[in-house]
């Protein structure tokens, strides 16, 4: 497991893993098979996709498609704010990305979109993590291929398609703020066979880190293909959400990690949170949010990592 947790965690990881395991599978087949385990908000929706929808995917996914992709449209225009983004507030630097961060493009129906998502360290070392809003919204979005370190049209490490899409059941039903992470696992490019851990290396998961610390912040604007980071510190919005303040996270940065201990050489650390939650991550581009990475999130991770 690719998890590093609080105390509390710590003890209930092992339960956590048991309860997973156990878990019941229902499947139906559709475009993508979908199963769904337990009745509770936070059990799992699984969403298989054929090996021939993968195919697809890769052949959709053109240079140019990716260029013209526009960042999937917020839930509400984002507004500069009533007296702007507070005093002290950092901004961004563009830069030309790092392995572990990507951008994630999918279509929704006849639209093709992007979001940011990273490479989380994980047993089957093939699992990427996003914003549930970025993957799932009234359905599951296509033709979702995750390309860790693009910009400028780059592909320095692959273009690797989705095969699997692991969502909270509460997200799924409601768009429940406090589910909005989604675990993606990821085939490999064509000609290859190494996962995608074993390419670019991962982050690890923070499970219960508490809602403090200075963090970096990765995403995708929607103003450029290169990506931006932002240096800030998290802290407690709500017991189930974290904010930070910087300037100029605009749509396509949802599912931005949220990452401790950053190593901007690797792009290795802990990451804590992801741009979404609340608001999908916020209506003013100068204050961000996040799920707050508990049981919910370590429940996911496990079912995810089971296939």
């Amino acid at each position: 497991m690719g998890i590093r947790a609080g105390s509390a965690s710590r003890r209930a990881a092992a339960a956590a893993f048991t309860l997973a395991a156990a878990v019941a599978t229902a499947a139906t087949s559709t475009a993508a098979s979908t199963a769904a385990t337990g009745p509770h908000p936070g059990a799992a929706v699984v969403l298989q996709v054929s090996r021939g929808g993968q195919h697809a995917t890769r052949d959709y996914w053109t240079r140019s498609r990716m260029a013209s992709a526009t960042a999937l449209p917020a839930p509400q225009a984002l507004r500069a704010g009533p007296a702007g983004a507070p005093p002290g507030a950092p901004s961004p630097v563009k830069f030309s990305g790092v392995p572990t961060v990507g951008a994630l493009f999918f279509t929704t129906g006849t639209q093709a979109h992007f979001c940011t998502a990273s490479v989380v360290n994980s047993r089957t070392a093939n699992l990427v993590l996003t914003a549930a809003h970025c993957v799932y919204g009234s359905g599951p979005a296509s033709n979702i291929e995750f390309v860790p370190g693009y910009h400028h049209g780059k592909q320095p490490y692959g273009a690797w398609p989705v095969q699997r899409i692991t969502v909270a059941r509460g997200w799924q039903k409601s768009h429940d703020p406090d589910l909005d992470f989604a675990f993606l696992a990821v085939s490999p490019p064509a000609g290859t066979t190494r996962p995608i851990q074993s390419v670019t290396g991962g982050l690890w998961l923070g499970i219960d880190q508490g809602y403090a610390h200075p963090i970096e912040v990765i995403g995708y604007n929607n103003t450029q293909d290169t990506p931006i980071g932002c240096a800030t510190h998290s802290f407690e919005f709500r017991p189930t959400q974290m904010k930070f303040f910087c300037r100029a996270f605009w749509d396509g940065t949802s599912g931005g990690p949220w990452i401790v201990n950053y190593n901007s050489h690797s792009g290795s650390g802990t990451v804590i949170g992801v741009i979404g939650g609340y608001e999908q991550g916020g209506d003013f581009p100068w204050a961000s949010f996040s799920v707050y990475f508990g049981q919910p999130t370590l429940r996911l991770f496990l079912r995810a990592e089971q296939g």
